[in-house]
């Protein structure tokens, strides 16, 4: 065989694999990508006396005002109360997307109200949303130091220092840009 085809075997062989990796892991970080669409809410509800303890009936509602207004998402759970009244759930179980990332996408302020179905219960007063610290970070995952991925794209070809650094990275590379016609 031609050393000249041994050379084009060989890049044609390392640009296979490289597709080959890169399609991996673009899968591999399309799972690792996915969030759970549900948030976590707790609170607690002052049970009438002689009121058991168990599962109780509670409508969630996320509002766009403190007071008044239509619910912009609601939901209906079951909810598990302990001894003390405590309870816990995840917001967005019922529901086949969760909660809609939408409604938190204008940077606006949220309201939560719980209302329980037990005898003489009331609407609970709104709670404000607010953030955790890691979520204001991930707020700009999009981005790199706060800048979009489309700032750091370089147009035209390379300056031949650049092109001659590259050569000079890996001598696979140098071989493989050689093999490669032109």
């Amino acid at each position: 065989m031609h050393p000249l085809s041994n050379t084009r075997l060989l890049a044609a062989c390392i640009l296979c694999l490289v597709g080959a990796a890169s399609a991996q892991q673009t899968r591999s970080a399309a799972t690792v990508t996915a969030i759970p669409k549900l948030v976590s809410f707790g609170g607690s509800l002052n049970l009438p006396a002689g009121q058991p303890t168990g599962p109780v009936g509670a409508t969630f509602g996320i509002y766009s005002e403190q007071e008044g207004g239509t619910p912009l998402w609601s939901e209906d759970q079951n909810v598990e109360l302990d001894a003390n009244g405590n309870y816990k759930v995840l917001l967005g179980t019922t529901k086949d997307g969760g909660v809609p990332v939408e409604l938190f996408a204008a940077g606006q302020p949220r309201w939560l109200q719980v209302k329980f179905y037990v005898p003489g219960e009331v609407d609970l007063p709104r709670v404000l949303l607010v953030s955790v610290p890691y979520a204001l970070k991930a707020g700009d995952a999009d981005t790199l130091g706060g800048l979009p991925a489309s700032a750091y794209v370089l147009g035209g070809s390379p300056t031949p220092e650049a092109a001659q650094l590259i050569q000079s990275a890996s001598p696979l590379l140098a071989m493989t840009a050689a093999a490669v016609p032109r």
